[in-house]
């Protein structure tokens, strides 16, 4: 079984952060932002299909660590929502969000509602896969000096608690349905629906913050820095990612390494609760 600690966390949010997170670079605080906005809609929906898979695993072992992913992700998206009221609290305006948030809700309660168990475990290992490649790759990176502190706790302490719960998804559709191409696939639908839905906020929420160009160098500038963005994806993120395309992936062969196992040891002793 894998060490999955459930935490609850208190972080002290302020009232307001400013959306431009990492200092002089907007378009790297805009994707974090738009990561965490769709983690809302994302996680229950990853906690429904688990549940509804529940009945369906009969190793307990196994049974266990899906509930601890649930509870894991559950204190997620909670955190996440605290923290998205505050970047939208600062006053930018961001009127289209709601509209951008109602569209995701009504997609993910489509494909609980219509799509099939095997459909809907395959897409919840393609997030949990992406999610373990960036998480890797981010630790590897180091954290941005400049990222405001508020957004660097909430991000390393979810993305631990990725690389704690990385088997789970893939352990449990294996055991409940399975099917290397059909996961594939799934999988390939799933990155390029939340890439997408990411990417059109994202767009929106640069264009409606007039800093993004006013003082960061305009129009050069933030090609300039997307290039960069890009660039660093490829290098420290696609050989990851591709690993879990390979027909031999497992999350499984994954460590923790130590510095990874201190950071969770960590967090434990700063939640407020743990189980």
């Amino acid at each position: 079984m894998q060490d999955i600690t459930i935490r609850q966390m208190n972080f002290g949010f302020p009232d307001t952060i400013d959306p431009i997170v990492i200092a002089g670079k907007p378009e790297e605080s805009y994707q974090m932002l738009g990561l965490s906005l769709l983690l809302p809609y994302l996680e229950p929906y990853l906690i429904r299909t688990m549940k509804r898979a529940h009945g369906a695993v009969t190793d307990p072992d196994l049974a266990a660590e899906l509930m601890k992913f649930n509870g894991q992700e559950g204190q997620h998206f909670k955190q996440h929502i605290r923290f998205n009221d505050a970047f939208k609290a600062f006053g930018i305006g961001f009127e289209r969000l709601e509209e951008f948030e109602a569209g995701l809700e009504q997609d993910y309660r489509r494909f609980s509602e219509t799509r099939s168990l095997r459909w809907n475990l395959a897409y919840a290992e393609g997030f949990e896969a992406l999610t373990t490649a960036v998480a890797r790759a981010s630790f590897e990176q180091g954290t941005d000096s400049d990222l405001h502190p508020a957004a660097r706790d909430l991000f390393a302490w979810h993305l631990i608690e990725e690389l704690e719960h990385r088997t789970v998804a893939f352990d449990v559709y294996d055991h409940v349905c399975g099917g290397y191409f059909y996961r594939l696939a799934v999988a390939a639908y799933a990155q390029w629906h939340m890439a997408r839905w990411i990417a059109q906020v994202v767009r929106y929420m640069l264009g409606a913050d007039e800093r993004v160009l006013a003082d960061h160098g305009g129009l050069e500038g933030r090609k300039a820095r997307t290039r960069e963005i890009t660039a660093r994806a490829r290098r420290d993120v696609l050989p990851k990612f591709l690993e879990t395309c390979s027909p031999w992936y497992t999350p499984h062969d994954i460590e923790m390494t130590a510095e990874m196992r201190a950071m969770a040891r960590s967090y434990s002793e700063l939640a407020v609760h743990t189980s």
